[in-house]
């Protein structure tokens, strides 16, 4: 049996409905640059670490994520926040997420903001 704390792949999102919420969520963290293809948009890991860094601001160092293009620089901002961040407020991602959010696979990022969305309102 998988231990209870083993990370989950994040569940699809059931509905447009559900989706518009997370948009509309997602619209409310200022971002340094504007979403236009969400997924590549979200690849690299910074503008999650930026949502990250908007509701938890004493957990999130923005000086360790950088703009990045290779495959290589997208998952070590991936782990990093994994490690770093998203253990403290109970969520770890799956490697297979983290896989399929550097290389902008669609849906993939939806799927890992819905989760923040619900541990966000969890821990506010």
């Amino acid at each position: 049996a998988m231990p209870a704390d083993a990370p989950q792949v994040a569940p699809p999102i059931e509905s447009d409905e559900e989706l518009q919420k997370l948009y509309n969520w997602v619209d409310e963290t200022p971002l340094s640059r504007p979403k236009r293809n969400i997924s590549r948009d979200f690849a690299d890991g910074v503008l999650f670490a930026e949502i990250l860094n908007h509701h938890f601001p004493r957990l999130v160092e923005m000086h360790n994520y950088s703009a990045a293009n290779s495959h290589t620089q997208k998952l070590y901002n991936w782990n990093t926040l994994n490690t770093k961040v998203l253990k403290k407020i109970g969520y770890t991602l799956h490697q297979q997420d983290i896989e399929d959010v550097a290389k902008a696979a669609p849906g993939a990022i939806e799927r890992i903001l819905n989760v923040l969305c619900d541990k966000v309102s969890q821990v506010r």
